[in-house]
């Protein structure tokens, strides 16, 4: 059995095996046991923790003479298993090629497998401190687990498995669980995260393209209905002349008017906002966005509301620069990415009381207020380019998203004059 395993394992004119190398004597006096990957009379190395001298090399080669030694028989073990899985990762590449056997080789855990993958993805994004990014990978792992472990009774998945009809499967079954209960627009979130990690493994000569489970006529990522609707300015006026109650609604009213009146300035940013920012009658600041490889620098005209919810809640500590006492210049990223997270959890609880009070819709949230800073600026008829430069977008097609329709009587008035009757 063993013999066989030395022999190399032809697939796809690759093959696999181990050997002793005698190029380089260690210290011991002994000798590396090295893999040879080759294909195409070009081969690449990697060494294992294994070393012996000629003599004990025969031993574990022919299985012979080893006297019951437990350290031979365990490298054999271990060397056995090594060369299976180079094996199985040379079969199961659509392409042999170098660079993608060595990424999967090199790599822990099960590159086949999509939950792996996706946890793999999120720790890469910890590692940029994008926690943001960090978590949605996490859920989606989460969520495929517990998939798998109804559906299949197991703590994995293959890409392999997934194909069009498991993908839907996947979106049904999510959309009907209770605890805890995936909007559509949560559920498309993650499905558009698993796209990713197919294109990832493609990229990476991985993953046979032919077998791409998205696209025309395979499987798209729902779009969910937005249920949300920017404000009416009357409702963003009630929110204006609201008398908090507490402290907490307090802090959640003068955020949420500070975010419409600075471009739909969002909570990160916010939070993020230095004194070292502020120049006379403006601010600057370049939004805090994942993915963004050269962010703009924001401008927003300071005028007396935003002026006043500043001089109301400013904070001065000594060693800090930041304005609003929710992060500390000493905290890490991820130290404030939680406090930032928590505070607007906060603001959002407090949001929806005075919305209950005010008769507003109950899934208020510090988006709303971006949302119909957009939505109010086209109804005031400013140029797209211009409300696409205030939200930071890097094209309009992306500020269209955020517009919602014009009202009733701006539609009439636009239609009625579609026609000029004397």
């Amino acid at each position: 059995m063993f013999a066989n395993l030395c022999a190399s394992k032809s697939h796809t004119m690759a093959n696999v095996s181990f050997f002793l190398d005698k190029r380089t004597t260690l210290k011991t006096g002994n000798f590396r046991v090295r893999i040879r990957v080759s294909h195409e009379r070009k081969s690449i190395f990697f060494s294992t923790k294994y070393a012996f001298d000629e003599k004990d090399y025969q031993k574990l080669l022919t299985g012979k003479n080893m006297n019951n030694d437990s350290e031979i028989q365990k490298a054999k073990k271990e060397l056995n298993n090594i060369i299976e899985k180079a094996n199985k990762i040379i079969e199961d590449l659509p392409i042999f090629s170098f660079d993608s056997f060595k990424v999967r080789f090199e790599q822990k855990g099960d590159r086949a497998d999509l939950i792996f993958l996706l946890r793999d993805k999120a720790k890469q994004f910890k590692s940029l401190n994008k926690f943001g990014s960090e978590s949605l990978y996490k859920q989606t792992a989460n969520l495929w687990e517990l998939y798998a472990t109804e559906k299949k009774k197991s703590k994995f998945i293959l890409l392999s498995e997934i194909d069009h009809n498991v993908l839907k499967n996947f979106e049904n079954w999510a959309s009907k669980l209770e605890k805890p209960k995936y909007s559509l627009t949560t559920i498309s979130m993650y499905l558009i995260r698993t796209r990713t990690i197919f294109n990832d493994v493609i990229k990476l000569g991985e993953f046979n393209p032919s077998k791409y489970p998205f696209g025309k006529d395979k499987y798209t990522a729902p779009k969910a209905t937005n249920a949300k609707r920017p404000l009416t300015i009357d409702e963003i006026m009630s929110i204006y002349n609201y008398e908090p109650k507490t402290i907490g609604e307090n802090f959640a009213k003068d955020m949420f008017i500070f975010s419409y009146l600075a471009n739909g300035m969002n909570m990160y940013d916010i939070f993020r906002l230095k004194y070292s920012d502020l120049k006379q009658d403006r601010f600057m600041f370049i939004r805090k966005k994942t993915g963004e490889k050269r962010p703009e620098q924001i401008t927003v005209l300071l005028n007396v509301d935003l002026k006043s919810i500043i001089e109301k809640h400013k904070v001065h500590v000594i060693g800090s620069d930041y304005i609003f006492k929710v992060i500390s210049e000493n905290q890490t990223e991820l130290e404030q990415f939680k406090a930032t997270r928590s505070r607007i959890s906060d603001i959002n609880f407090n949001l929806k009381k005075i919305a209950k009070k005010l008769s507003l819709p109950l899934e208020i949230s510090t988006y709303y207020a971006r949302h119909s800073f957009a939505t109010m600026m086209m109804q005031n008829e400013a140029p797209i380019a211009l409300i696409s430069m205030k939200l930071g977008h890097k094209d309009i097609a992306t500020t269209q998203n955020y517009l919602s329709q014009f009202s009733k009587e701006s539609e009439e008035k636009y239609m009625s004059n579609l026609l000029r009757k004397a």
